[in-house]
């Protein structure tokens, strides 16, 4: 039986330690591949680190308290070093397992949510095994590989248990075909829609409705009682504190445009503000390349991105996090709202899907929601824009022959100033105004 070390696992690109909270298995047990065998809380997230081997733990190295990216929690002893991509001591190649330490950026082609499938670790057609008849006496025929359980976040894999849903039938779309929380959702509902005859409610349309309370997310709405004294609340400051010390030394200006959302309003269609501008948001990107590009300290030059995706700031009891989303002008908007109030859910009780972490091509903070009119909102490096949202609200806007009432909201766009210029500013604002059916 060999000895297989449980590592810190690396959930996000900026995570450098994180805090085991509690063993759900102990010494003695037996753990099952896809088992949970502890939790650990980093600045982002709680999360239940899986066993992907069978095995019995025999020594908990690290009962609770702060552990170093890499050092080991655990040891179980198991067959064969299966522990996969969370605990690999030494990483197999990316062809054949996924490997977490290593999280994808959106904006680099294996962007979180996105980037590789399955597809693209398919072995070429010229890499045919050897037939057995052609081995020599000193090469024996090798045994097959154990058959590893399908990549996916832990979510996912508690969502397909409870669904009583096979993961290895899923289609994945994170990296290398990471099995993500949307994944198995979709799933269900063809499952769901391929048995009842019925078309499901809307209310019943994704296996993790939101609540009530979630119908109408503002991103800077506090979602839990503030725990200021909390081990995850100084985490999340600490994580801030270092992105904004980076941002200080950005060059950055601010250009500000009042919009007019009338023509929106009528088209939402009961779409919360914070998807709709989202998704404008995003496809106004598009139209000013440049502004998703970042900047290359090495090389002093702005470096483009493959795939679109911006992050939401949602403001939690414990702090601020970003949750990214790839690509979002191109969901629909009905779909986008849902998965928007599962993430802002998510996210404000600690337990945000890891494939949300990656890094960002531009960032979105809207606190409308919390009365605000007007702000400016810092850059977040390696990101070379950030649109902060203000209410939206009738206000005096001129018409002709006099003064008239109109939808509004004013919007403040950061740029990093060593990526692009006013102008480039002032289109983006252009083509997010097109985008509202703004006139203003």
């Amino acid at each position: 039986m060999a000895r297989l070390p449980i590592r810190m696992p690396k959930m996000s690109m900026t995570m450098t330690e994180g805090e085991v909270s509690t063993w759900l298995a102990e010494v003695g047990d037996e753990v099952a591949a896809g088992d949970a065998v502890c939790e650990v809380m980093t600045d982002k997230v709680d999360m239940e680190v899986e066993s992907t081997a069978a095995g019995r733990l025999v020594e908990i190295v690290v009962r609770e308290g702060m552990v170093d990216v890499g050092e080991t929690i655990g040891w179980l002893e198991g067959e064969e070093d299966g522990l996969g991509d969370l605990f690999a001591d030494d990483p197999e190649p990316a062809a054949e397992q996924p490997e977490a330490d290593a999280v994808p950026e959106p904006g680099t082609g294996t962007a979180a949510g996105l980037g590789g499938t399955q597809a693209d670790t398919a072995v070429p057609d010229d890499a045919v095994a050897e037939p057995v008849d052609a081995l020599t006496p000193d090469e024996p025929p090798q045994p097959a590989a154990p058959t590893r359980p399908p990549a996916a976040v832990p979510r996912a894999r508690a969502l397909a248990r409870e669904h009583g849903i096979d993961l290895a039938s899923v289609t994945g779309t994170g990296p290398d075909g990471l099995v993500r929380v949307p994944d198995v959702e979709s799933h269900a509902d063809r499952a769901s829609a391929s048995t009842s005859a019925p078309a499901a409610s809307p209310q019943a349309a994704s296996p993790l409705a939101a609540s009530p309370q979630a119908a109408s997310p503002q991103a800077g709405a506090p979602r839990a009682p503030a725990r200021s004294g909390s081990p995850r609340a100084a985490m999340i400051r600490a994580a801030v504190a270092r992105k904004m010390v980076e941002s200080a030394s950005v060059p950055q200006f601010t250009v500000w445009r009042d919009l007019r959302l009338d023509h929106a309003d009528r088209d939402r269609k009961g779409v919360s503000w914070t998807t709709v501008l989202l998704r404008a948001y995003t496809a106004a990107l598009r139209e000013v390349p440049e502004l998703t590009c970042r900047w290359d300290a090495e090389t002093s030059s702005p470096v483009e991105v493959e795939t679109l995706s911006v992050a939401l700031a949602v403001a939690t009891g414990d702090g601020l996090l970003a949750p990214v989303f790839v690509e979002p002008d191109r969901r629909e908007a009905a779909d986008l709202d849902r998965e928007l109030k599962q993430v802002v859910t998510a996210a404000a009780t600690g337990r945000l899907d890891p494939s949300y972490l990656g890094t960002a091509s531009a960032s979105l903070s809207n606190l409308g929601g919390l009365g605000v009119d007007r702000f400016q909102a810092l850059v977040t490096p390696p990101q070379a824009s950030v649109l902060a949202l203000g209410s939206v609200r009738p206000r005096p806007v001129a018409v002709q022959g006099g003064v008239g009432l109109a939808l509004t909201l004013t919007a403040g766009l950061s740029v990093d100033h060593r990526v692009g210029d006013g102008a480039h500013g002032a289109r983006l604002l252009d083509a997010l105004a097109r985008e509202l059916g703004s006139d203003a």
